[in-house]
């Protein structure tokens, strides 16, 4: 063990290399790594350049990374880079990280790598078409072996587990509705409220039980305006983005809106599912605003939004109608007029309502096996899934 020891102080073998030359498991080696850095760092001043963070911070940063990822949130170096840049700025520490990026650099990346053993990085496994799909026996087990383990930790119940999804709308109809016409006429015409749409984001989360929060609708513009917020529902966000989507920014203010209404606490914790794309979770207060309050963040699996999500399932397709048809109504009732981003807000509202059912959203958590919690509900796609696969690979 001590010829091991030194060999990888003296950077002679990296860590895995001295588990093998030495014939050491890894996590006995690990563990005295760790006994021997922590003797170090109480009992001998360090020499050269001082590391930015402590000890104790860059562990706290490397179990939250390991933490992530077991829940399904992948993350990167330039992740890992922009966490560190967080911390040193949220806690006034000095720092030599670049500014203008927001990120720490790759040398200080290296230099954390190498100080904790137990973090890898590690190249994606090169998968058949099947598998790229998402939806396979091992992702879906995987995904629920955790979903079980959370609500047995945390004994949540169909009142504390909720579902938030984002869906975008635009002012020009999706899908045209069959209409009546003479027969053998070609070419039938209908009203359209304009040639192109402007996007406009709806984020949406309900739970288990039906209960919902107010949504939060992103238009895509520079400049708030009041006009936007006429027909809102009561409890409504109505804010902006430069893109119409939610950023970093938004979900942070979301999050809060989302506390102020479910008042979540580490007494009360929630579950709180989200899909693959919210990449903006992996910003630092939005991490530590939902551990100060008790939220328990699990992120579905790539590719399986589609059967996995309850909003996707049973929400966004009858809102989607519900609003295309407010959209012709408004088209008939106003002729000459086109739908415009002040008349979104009593639109979105009004379809929202409409599809807000306790049964509908219900019905959701129910047919994708969340709630009540059954893996089961896939069993013969998952298997018809394998064979496909096992297609592919031959």
């Amino acid at each position: 063990m001590d010829h091991a020891i030194n060999a990888y102080k003296q950077n002679q073998c990296g860590f895995n290399e001295c588990c093998r030359r030495y014939n050491i498991p890894k996590p006995t080696f690990r563990r005295h790594l760790r006994s021997l850095n922590k003797k170090a760092n109480e009992n001998v001043k360090s020499l050269g350049r001082h590391t930015t963070f402590s000890p104790e911070t860059e562990m706290e940063l490397a179990k939250h990374i390991l933490k992530l990822e077991e829940r399904f949130f992948g993350v990167t170096i330039r992740d890992v880079r922009r966490l560190a840049f967080q911390i040193a700025v949220r806690n006034d520490i000095p720092h030599r990280f670049n500014i203008n990026k927001e990120m720490a650099g790759k040398g200080w990346y290296y230099s954390f790598m190498n100080r904790h053993p137990e973090l890898s990085l590690r190249q994606p496994e090169k998968i058949s078409m099947a598998r790229a799909t998402g939806f396979n026996q091992k992702n879906v087990h995987e995904f629920f072996d955790i979903l079980e383990r959370c609500v047995d930790e945390n004994c949540f119940t169909a009142q504390t587990t909720y579902n938030v999804d984002e869906s975008g709308f635009s002012t020009v109809r999706k899908r045209n509705q069959k209409i009546i016409a003479r027969r053998g006429k070609h070419q039938v015409g209908g009203i359209a409220s304009g040639e192109r749409g402007v996007n406009t984001t709806v984020v949406v989360c309900a739970s288990a039980a039906g209960q919902t929060v107010p949504p939060m609708i992103i238009f895509k513009r520079k400049r708030m305006a009041p006009e936007l917020t006429i027909g809102a529902i009561s409890g409504n966000i109505v804010t902006i983005s430069d893109t119409g989507y939610i950023n970093s920014e938004l979900f942070v203010k979301w999050l809060k809106h989302y506390i102020e209404y479910v008042k979540p606490s580490t007494e009360k914790k929630v579950l709180l599912l989200l899909d693959g794309h919210t990449t903006h979770l992996k910003n630092l207060e939005a991490l530590i605003l939902a551990k100060m309050h008790g939220i328990v963040l699990l992120q579905l699996p790539g590719h399986t939004t589609n059967r996995l999500q309850p909003l996707d399932v049973s929400f966004f397709k009858p809102m989607e109608s519900y609003f295309s048809q407010g959209i012709e109504t408004f088209m008939r009732s106003n002729p000459g007029n086109t739908v415009t981003q002040y008349n979104m807000t009593g639109l979105l509202s009004d379809a929202y309502a409409k599809t807000a059912s306790i049964s509908n959203i219900m019905g959701g958590f129910k047919r994708t096996g969340i709630w009540p919690v059954d893996r089961t509900v896939f069993s013969d796609f998952i298997a018809a899934s394998a064979l496909l696969e096992n297609d592919s690979e031959t």
